[in-house]
């Protein structure tokens, strides 16, 4: 996807996020239950923080330390949506092709920021929304390249660090709607599994059961084993 269609897509999400917040104010303390030992208020912290974090390296260009929250969670609450509005701004400032650092692979620029964000905001949207009855789904572009983004970003970062053993036997992931595919370890894959891309988006992200909504081709077990391996973080 373009820039300006993943920016687009941050304001819708963090927009929904801030009706959220706002709506007769929601119990903070409810679990999240796609964030296990999450309220509410700390899935709102968090989202401060990584905004915080991400606008000082795009200040600076260079790595910088995720600030933390004080023990008022209420308070990160309030400056993230106090700050929603020069977030943005600072995110529409990107100049794209820009050296700056980041986890991802070189080249190191600005704009891998503007990605992540989105899919940052976008699947958080999914885990504060469904705590209140909702389930937003997005659209197949932008559900196609959060899959691309956790399969060639996330999931080879995670087998680096040490955080996940590598895929015993690969697998093939393709986007009905779409067409898209994408192949997740080494070798001939072991299975396909198909389903629309919206699915797969969430489904990696283990916010949906990806099995039992998607069609499986060839051994499920494989399929199981590559998706109980931590490919994000």
């Amino acid at each position: 996807m373009d820039d300006d269609a993943l920016l687009g897509q941050l304001q819708t999400d963090l927009i929904a996020i801030q009706s959220v917040a706002l709506a007769g104010g929601p119990d903070l303390s409810r679990p999240v239950p796609t964030c296990p030992g999450w309220t509410v208020a700390d899935l709102l912290a968090h989202l401060w923080v990584i905004q915080g974090w991400v606008r000082e390296i795009l200040r600076t260009r260079e790595v910088a330390e995720e600030r933390r929250p004080d023990d008022d969670l209420s308070r990160a609450v309030a400056d993230f949506i106090d700050g929603i509005s020069s977030y943005l701004i600072a995110m529409r400032a990107i100049t794209p092709d820009e050296p700056c650092w980041n986890f991802g692979p070189p080249p190191r620029l600005a704009g891998f920021w503007i990605r992540r964000q989105a899919h940052e905001h976008a699947v958080h949207r999914f885990d504060l929304e469904s705590v209140f009855g909702a389930t937003p789904a997005f659209a197949p572009a932008f559900a196609a390249d959060g899959v691309d983004e956790l399969l060639t970003v996330f999931y080879p970062r995670q087998v680096r660090l040490g955080r996940t053993e590598p895929v015993g036997d690969a697998i093939r992931f393709e986007s009905t709607d779409t067409g898209d595919a994408w192949h997740l370890g080494d070798g001939e894959p072991a299975a396909t599994v198909t389903a629309d891309a919206n699915t797969l988006y969430l489904g990696l992200w283990k916010r949906v059961d990806l099995i039992a909504n998607s069609r499986i081709e060839g051994e499920p077990d494989a399929v199981q084993s590559a998706l109980s391996l931590a490919l994000t973080p």
